[in-house]
């Protein structure tokens, strides 16, 4: 066999298993260079489009204090849009700010997405999710400090908290 044809067909392989190997979408919220991600797509294997939907009604009821203030949009079977408001996530020189945050849930078969459309302040109305660096700069480090890590775990566990929801098994009520 030509070596050249070898090479050729080995880097096919190596560069199809790196492109199959990776996520489609993202699974956790996590802040980069250019912000936190917009959105985390999660599978509940076996679920249909009615029963998450169904679910995520429910879920909402359950986990907000005033769940028909914060849903703002309902298109049955298809999403939902809660807008809501998180205290002790931004911290700015030892004060704490409350974040408003608006999260639409788009369903499919067998997965939702999850998509953090806005995370802004009350007071000033700026806008905490594309903020460069907010991470790894020296300055913004000092002057939030654990604020990022806040705010990803935050939106991460509401959303595992979702998941949960959807895949819970019917329990007996028998009180």
């Amino acid at each position: 066999m030509n070596r050249s044809l070898i090479i050729t067909t080995l880097l096919i392989l190596i560069s199809s298993f790196q492109i199959f190997g990776q996520s489609e979408h993202p699974e956790k919220f996590e802040y980069s260079e250019d912000g936190i991600n917009n959105y985390v797509v999660t599978k509940v294997e076996g679920k249909t489009i009615k029963d998450i939907y169904e679910k995520t009604d429910n879920w909402i009821k359950e986990t907000y204090k005033n769940p028909d203030k914060v849903l703002k949009m309902k298109i049955e079977n298809e999403k939902v849009r809660i807008n809501g408001i998180a205290s002790d996530l931004l911290f700015v020189k030892k004060m704490s700010f409350p974040l408003d945050y608006v999260i639409e849930i788009s369903i499919k078969e067998g997965r939702y997405k999850f998509d953090l459309i806005s995370l802004k302040t009350t007071e000033s109305g700026t806008d905490y999710k594309k903020i460069p660096n907010f991470k790894t700069d020296k300055k913004l480090v000092k002057n939030f400090g654990e604020s990022p890590q806040r705010i990803e775990d935050y939106f991460n566990s509401l959303n595992e908290s979702l998941k949960n929801y959807i895949l819970e098994k019917k329990k007996k009520d028998d009180w």
